[in-house]
């Protein structure tokens, strides 16, 4: 290309040299490109200017920067150019978790986009660590369910540097007041409220609740129990209230709920955080020499519990999952190319009655 013959501001001028190099095949996939001190000697510009080139062109899915070794071409002329999006989860396996990225996946590959993936096992600060990486991956999205929602949001900074920097998000499960953006989550507080509902119409009145207090989701489920059971009249019982956050995910609800049951006035049923704590509180129900479910009922939440032993099966509220990952990728890519500014979807919560729960 003959530079004198570009017309146009300097740093447009890099970056069209430098793209026209990549797509004609000069600089093949893989290869370096030059150095930012080889770009700012030969077209006489700043290292600002050379940055910001190379930021776009990055943005674009064009190139990619190895941290200590250089920029790389990631441009093949013989197949489509993918894109890639990053999806961070709190976890991968189990829960909910397994359907959401299927459906992620499903949707970004069939439309030419790459994934990268990461779990931040529900922590703020493995969080910071992955939203810094990503910078540095030359990602054009993110599909992020955020850490410990319930806590606030300290990754603002990081999410607004990204922003500033032409990269989308969608949140999954959960978002931040405070950082206005797409998103795919659920009705929480509908949806305890209709599980909570269906144990008191079965005549149950002293219904325990136990539900995860570091994500945004279990406060929303814990009003909802709290409404249901005010506007059944219903006697609330702070001792029925078992809170636990992230570290006791898999004790505390087990030992709350054998606690409860060997008290004189124990709880006849049970409203869970999810399916997950629902098995536990099973457990200590059986533990306790009582009856499931003839003495006591148990709702779980997010239907990701296929079966149990003798074909028992959870009465739950029921997750889209796969759905919903389907969804929050459509999004990223609607917003990428232009169809969409800043998409949100809330589902409505659906009750599946089940063996679990029984009249009193």
């Amino acid at each position: 290309m003959d530079t004198d013959k570009f017309f146009g501001t300097k740093y447009e001028m890099v970056r069209h040299h430098i793209k026209q190099m990549l797509l004609d095949g000069t600089i093949g996939f893989g290869m370096k490109l030059p150095s930012e001190h080889e770009l700012m000697k030969k077209f006489e510009v700043s290292r600002q200017t050379i940055r910001q080139a190379f930021n776009d062109l990055a943005n674009e899915g064009l190139i990619y920067k190895q941290q200590g070794k250089g920029t790389f071409s990631n441009y093949r002329k013989d197949m489509r150019h993918k894109q890639i999006i990053a999806v961070i989860t709190t976890y991968m396996s189990g829960f909910v978790f397994p359907g959401i990225l299927s459906g992620i996946e499903n949707v970004l590959s069939s439309e030419g986009y790459m994934m990268l993936l990461a779990n931040t096992n529900n922590s703020k600060e493995k969080e910071a660590e992955f939203l810094s990486n990503v910078m540095e991956h030359n990602v054009v999205g993110v599909i992020i369910e955020p850490s410990r929602s319930a806590q606030g949001n300290v990754n603002l900074q990081y999410l607004n540097d990204m922003r500033r920097k032409g990269i989308r998000f969608v949140f999954l499960n959960s978002s931040y007041s405070d950082f206005d953006s797409s998103f795919v989550v659920m009705d929480d507080k509908k949806g305890a409220h209709m599980a909570v509902e269906h144990l008191l119409q079965l005549g149950h009145r002293r219904i325990a609740c136990v539900y995860k207090t570091d994500d945004r989701q279990g406060l929303d489920r814990k009003e909802g129990y709290l409404e249901a059971m005010k506007a059944y009249g219903a006697d609330i019982d702070s001792a029925l209230i078992g809170e636990y956050d992230t570290a006791g995910l898999y004790l505390f609800p087990y030992m709350f709920a054998q606690n409860l049951l060997r008290s004189e006035n124990r709880p006849t049923a049970f409203s869970c955080y999810n399916d997950q704590s629902a098995l536990m509180v099973i457990q200590a129900i059986k533990d306790s020499g009582l009856r499931f479910p003839e003495d006591v009922s148990v709702v779980g939440f997010d239907d990701s519990i296929e079966s149990m032993p003798n074909d028992m099966r959870i009465t739950t509220i029921k997750h889209p999952k796969e759905e919903m990952g389907g969804q929050s990728a459509r999004f990223m890519i609607d917003m990428l190319e232009g169809r969409m500014k800043r998409p949100q979807l809330v589902y409505e919560p659906e009750l599946i009655v089940r063996d679990s729960s029984r009249n009193l």
